[in-house]
């Protein structure tokens, strides 16, 4: 702060402590607009003893006092107006005084209160004295004990040494380790910015193909967009169409039901007569399959003959315990053509009924 460095500079120049006080009085007073008080005066200086400050500070308002007093003695002045100013200057210099007073008061009070301060201090160094030596008899007392502990701790520390040489050999192994492991991390990082720089440039080749995908996308949405506008147009006309159609087809619909309920009561009657068509075909096709089996037999014996005759050998006789041939494909063609022949009559009766 300006106040301590001029406070600084002042104790260089005045060695007198009442010279110095006075000065510092000065300096606030008239420098810092402050009003100098005894115990503000000792924090600032910190010199001499501590009434030096309350005498300096009288005989600054002495002075103070002496270089401001007016004359009032004049001899052209009413009685009165020197009466009057007598008073005033009375009654200036005993509040000047009280406040003086009142100043030195404080600093009394101050100085009793860092007396007893002090005093208790005092008190406090004492008992720590009696505590220290106390603790220096318990000192004494556990030097013993210590030199006890001084022998355990010396076969401890022995304990201690071996411990550490195998902890120094489990080191050296350690960084040896930590060595061939650093290689590979630093293998591995190399292999890692490789792997990484091909990660990027394919990464970077997605993003391009990215791009064109998603280019391709917005224009096939367009069309799509394009393609459902026309879809939904197209949709509405065949919604539009398909209740003109759905109106036709119940129409047709009521007919054909009108039209079926009519054939259902004509193939019933046709089921009764298909019954009694049937009984017939059972037995035409019972003498029918009698006439194929007595041709068959017929068309054996025919080529018995024809390769007797051709190759001079006895014609081979059929024993009756032979078992039969399979019927054969001409056989089975004209039994096809009865059941068609069957099917067809059914409908042309059905047709007639």
């Amino acid at each position: 702060m300006a106040l301590e460095t001029d406070i600084a500079a002042l104790r260089e120049r005045v060695s007198d402590t009442q010279e110095l006080y006075r000065e510092v009085c000065a300096l606030m007073f008239f420098r810092y607009s402050e009003t100098p008080t005894a115990n503000k005066l000792y924090q600032l200086v910190r010199k001499g003893s501590m009434s030096a400050p309350a005498k300096a500070l009288r005989d600054f308002w002495g002075d103070v006092r002496n270089k401001t007093r007016v004359d009032v003695g004049q001899p052209d002045l009413p009685a009165e107006v020197a009466t009057a100013a007598g008073e005033l200057a009375a009654t200036l210099w005993k509040l000047s005084n009280d406040a003086a007073n009142a100043e030195l008061e404080v600093f009394r009070q101050d100085a009793q209160s860092e007396t007893a301060t002090a005093h208790e201090q005092a008190q406090r160094s004492v008992a720590e004295r009696d505590a220290a030596v106390l603790a220096a008899e318990h000192a004494a007392r556990g030097a013993a004990e210590l030199g006890r502990d001084n022998a355990r701790l010396q076969a401890r520390l022995v304990e201690l040494e071996t411990a550490r040489a195998m902890l120094e050999d489990q080191l050296t192994q350690f960084r040896q380790e930590a060595a061939s492991a650093a290689a590979a991390l630093s293998d591995a990082r190399r292999d890692f910015a490789e792997e990484l720089g091909k990660l990027r440039h394919t990464h970077s080749q997605s993003e391009q193909r990215l791009l064109a995908a998603e280019k391709r996308a917005l224009l096939e949405i367009d069309n799509e967009r394009t393609a459902a506008r026309q879809t939904r147009q197209e949709l509405q006309a065949s919604i539009e169409r398909s209740a003109e159609v759905l109106a036709a087809h119940q129409a047709e619909r009521d007919q054909l039901r009108d039209s079926l309920s009519t054939a259902k009561a004509q193939l019933a009657a046709s089921m009764t007569r298909c019954a009694s068509v049937e009984g017939e075909l059972a037995s035409k096709r019972t003498a029918l399959d009698e006439q194929i089996a007595a041709s068959e037999l017929l068309r054996e014996r025919l080529e018995a003959l024809s390769h007797q005759m051709e190759g001079g050998r006895p014609p081979i006789s059929h024993h009756p315990h032979h078992p039969r041939r399979p019927i054969s494909a001409s056989k089975r063609g004209v039994r096809r053509e009865l059941k068609f022949t069957d099917i067809a009559a059914r409908r042309s009766t059905s047709s007639g009924r």
